[in-house]
């Protein structure tokens, strides 16, 4: 089957790639050493998820299998209009929540039935394909690396390697960490706490199904237990540096969208905050939004929604996903709805969600949509405390974008790796059509079946750009195809240093344990060849001006100014990616 470098690309945009590649090795090396690279299924951690899939458990964030049941209907529904709207409501939230579950089942079902597949052979490569801002992607659906837990779980490298090195050990440890949610202290402190808590690990590795309680509720579950699996096996075997690992271990980007912002304008804040700079502990960006927007709801008039708050608690994960997707366009619509799912999953985790909601009316009490929108607010204005610098970016770029749109022209561009992006936001337009359902029906007046025509409603493309998407979308769109580069630029370093195996999810790079420093480095060097003393924002100005009508191009905004960030500080930063 035959697959193009780049999906959903258009002919000439392909000739034009072409044209051009030999001005991006990096680009085509990279994706042949990530199509090299062998995997495996753990069978071991198979086993497992599939005993607890089959009796029905929800361990290890596995769905229920159960869907709720529709409330029965009001006695009076009809002739009580109040009750009947109110049971509208609450059925139409059970049936949203039971879909969200069902498609969960479903992908988990799916899991299942690839590894069950391929447990015996081995080993399996995945072809990749960038898209059209330069992000690497398997081919292959549902069972890699790029998709849930447990997906990641259930997969490991096929070459392994000896840890060679204590410190490779304490990088098995340290990933172990990780997974179980101990990732915001010090390197030393998440060694320690495999050390402190050896027993309960290796007794998981060897009796899974009575510690649940220990791995079933951590933040990474299945990979948790393939780490318990892995480091049973190595303390078996004396803990000598002669052990083979055969895991992949993850070091993730502390908010990879801002730390780029952050190298494009040398911001010191948000360096800061984004371990660019180094630190005796991890700086953690999350948790800095969560602070500023308790001290602005502490600072409310009182009401019952700032108490309920208050006694719920502002944690990063209130804040989380809210600050990691500012910098790729957010509006203050889907930040309202941030805080609604994070309320949502944390019911799903146990923790009681004290506003009320269709599914569970409390009398008296706020709902949970004016409770998020209540907070939205103040974590709006903390975002612009913390991340002043990265709005100013993301404005200069909308700006810029509304200016090619006028011409209605693509924006394009071309990324420190030689990528080229082409980023076309056409208008859409409705259209009715008839189609056939493959049914006959029969007309008696005809005495004959006929084609059962139905109309349906279809959204098609037309010649004219979208101004308002354009803008929406060049944000997000330039921030990705610059960590596409930066991971193509690490991956092909890292190789060259002898790093074989990778498994890769943009912003989070998994190799062996004797290879996490070496691809660190790699990573590192990576970022201080694209962002320091860079002229990225300069560049894109550039490449725009001809895009720009001719009478317009004096509207070209000048570039935001710098910062005084030493972006090469990285090079010493142990939590730049951990």
């Amino acid at each position: 089957m035959h697959y193009n470098l780049v999906k959903k690309a258009s002919r000439p945009y392909l000739e034009e790639m072409d044209n051009r590649k030999h001005l991006q090795p990096e680009v085509f090396q990279c994706v042949n050493i990530l199509q090299n690279t062998p995997f495996k299924v753990n069978k071991p951690v198979y086993q497992v998820a599939r005993t607890i899939w089959e009796k029905g458990l929800t361990v290890g964030k596995i769905p229920s299998k159960y869907m709720e049941p529709i409330p029965p209907k009001p006695f009076d529904i009809a002739t009580n209009e109040e009750a009947r709207n109110e049971w509208k409501r609450r059925k139409r939230a059970i049936c949203d929540y039971n879909e969200t579950l069902e498609s969960k089942v479903l992908l988990f079902d799916k899991l299942f039935e690839i590894a069950n597949d391929y447990i015996e052979y081995h080993p399996i490569f995945y072809p990749h394909q960038f898209d059209w801002r330069g992000r690497a992607y398997a081919v292959p659906q549902f069972f890699n690396v790029q998709n849930n837990d447990l997906a990641r779980g259930l997969l490991m490298f096929e070459n392994g390697k000896a840890l060679g090195s204590e410190e490779a050990a304490c990088r098995l440890a340290i990933h172990g960490a990780n997974t179980y949610g101990v990732d915001k202290v010090s390197l030393e402190e998440r060694v320690k706490w495999v050390e402190d808590n050896q027993d309960a690990i290796v007794a998981t590795g060897e009796d899974p199904h009575n510690h649940y309680e220990f791995w079933g509720n951590c933040s990474e579950p299945f990979q948790f237990l393939a780490f318990c699996f892995e480091w049973r096996e190595f303390v078996k075997q004396g803990m000598t540096d002669k052990f083979v690992t055969y895991l992949p271990c993850y070091s993730d980007c502390t908010n990879s969208g801002l730390q780029i912002f952050s190298g494009l304008l040398a911001d010191e804040r948000g360096g800061k905050a984004t371990n660019l700079v180094p630190g005796d502990a991890p700086a953690d960006v999350y948790r800095e939004v969560a602070e500023a927007t308790l001290e602005l709801l502490k600072a409310e008039p009182d009401s019952v929604v700032k108490d309920m708050w208050l006694e719920y608690g502002i944690d990063r994960y209130t804040t989380k996903k809210v600050t990691m997707c500012i910098v790729y366009g957010l509006t203050k619509f889907k930040c309202r709805q941030y805080i609604q799912d994070h309320l949502d999953e944390n019911e799903e985790d146990g923790k009681e969600n004290p506003f009320s909601t269709d599914r569970n009316k409390k009398e008296g009490v706020p709902t949970s949509f004016k409770a998020s929108h209540y907070l939205s607010n103040l974590v709006w204005k903390a975002l612009d405390e913390v991340i002043s610098k990265a709005k100013t970016t993301m404005v200069w770029l909308q700006e810029i974008s509304k200016l090619v749109a006028e011409n209605n022209l693509p924006v394009t561009w071309t990324t420190p790796t030689g990528f080229l992006v082409q980023m076309i936001c056409p208008q859409m337009e409705t259209k009715r059509i008839s189609t056939n359902m493959g049914e006959k029906i029969w007309r008696p007046k005809l005495n004959k079946y006929v084609d059962d025509v139905k109309k349906t409603t279809i959204q098609v493309e037309t010649k004219n750009i979208d101004s308002k998407k354009m803008a929406n979308s060049i944000a997000p769109c330039f921030v990705h195809s610059l960590d596409g580069a930066l991971l193509q630029r690490a991956v092909c370093k890292a190789h060259e240093a002898g790093v074989r195996d990778f498994a890769v999810i943009h912003d989070s790079f998994g190799v062996l344990a004797p290879d996490v420093i070496q691809m660190n480095n790699s990573l590192r060097e990576a970022f201080v060849s694209i962002f320091h003393n860079n002229t990225l924002l300069e560049d894109f100005k550039k490449e725009i001006h001809l895009q720009v009508h001719k009478d317009s191009r004096h509207k070209i905004p000048e570039v935001p100014e710098k910062g005084n960030l030493d972006v090469s500080k990285v090079l010493d930063s142990d939590y730049f990616c951990s």
